[in-house]
């Protein structure tokens, strides 16, 4: 088993019947204990009852239930035993009822051995599964850009003269990815909403941009007044909106992302000096 985790049915008084296909009711359908099922994901893809011990609750302990096994359908069918024994798959009748479901058959396993109970629609959540969650680590695992600040004149500034910044290695295009897990895909997206600038000196800009590099004049320039003895530490933050969606769903907002990108600048003083005329 990979993971283990508690099924907790949002239905208070859960059926002992057999599932009826298309069911949607959060597992009332497929007899889940109304107390929570403890369900392990195998390393098949299907998520599996775990053995109960006998006595109260409803669950598998108990003579009218069985240890249950939801296995990923293919897609939004449903089964259908053929004369010959074997299952054939059919069109789903209950439609989807959002994007976050996915059809799930459902078997039970007694002492006949294993048979078809049905097929519900099921949420990633019913299993402990938290799309919010996905989301979360998919968003630190994003392939930010290894950026950094460039700036004309290259290589140092000088004071009285107007040096242009830019973010070099990101054009500030939307960053996106989509992980699929448990049968559910999860889209981020990370794309720039605010870019403060620190020049070092004490100096900071607010609504410039990412800047742009040469030839045309930047929308992010500064003057620097006093040399300094060491590099200043120019800074651009940017503030990164992040939304996620579960497959085709709607986008939902997370928590900005901040990053940094840094330039070590040496400030060398500029003196006009008289040149003899040769």
């Amino acid at each position: 088993m990979i993971t283990l985790l508690t099924l907790a049915t949002a239905i208070a008084g859960s059926t002992t019947g057999p599932a009826t296909a298309g069911a949607t009711d959060d597992f009332a359908d497929v007899r889940t204990d109304p107390a929570g099922a403890h369900v392990a994901l195998g390393r098949d893809g299907t998520w599996r009852e775990a053995p109960h011990h006998s006595g109260g609750g409803g669950g598998s302990g108990t003579p009218e239930a069985c240890p249950r096994r939801w296995q990923l359908a293919s897609g939004n069918v449903e089964l259908r035993k053929t004369p010959t024994g074997e299952y054939r798959t059919i069109p789903i009748e209950t439609p989807q009822p959002g994007p976050e479901y996915r059809v799930y058959h459902v078997w039970c396993t007694d002492g006949a051995g294993e048979h078809y109970l049905g097929s519900a629609w099921l949420r990633a959540q019913q299993f402990g599964v938290d799309p919010r969650v996905l989301a979360q680590r998919a968003v630190r695992d994003l392939p930010y850009p290894a950026a950094s600040v460039g700036a004309n004149p290259a290589g140092r500034g000088l004071t009285g003269l107007e040096s242009w910044f830019w973010v070099a290695g990101y054009s500030g295009a939307p960053i996106t990815d989509t992980v699929t897990e448990f049968g559910f895909s999860v889209t981020v997206e990370a794309t720039p909403m605010a870019v403060s600038w620190d020049f070092g000196d004490g100096t900071t800009a607010k609504g410039a941009g990412l800047g742009t590099p040469p030839p045309g004049r930047s929308t992010v320039t500064h003057t620097f007044e006093v040399r300094r003895p060491t590099p200043i530490r120019v800074r651009a933050l940017l503030r990164l909106a992040v939304r996620w969606r579960l497959g085709a769903g709607p986008w939902q907002d997370l928590d900005p992302v901040l990053r940094t990108a840094i330039l070590d600048y040496p400030v060398i003083e500029s003196r006009a000096a008289l040149v003899p005329d040769r």
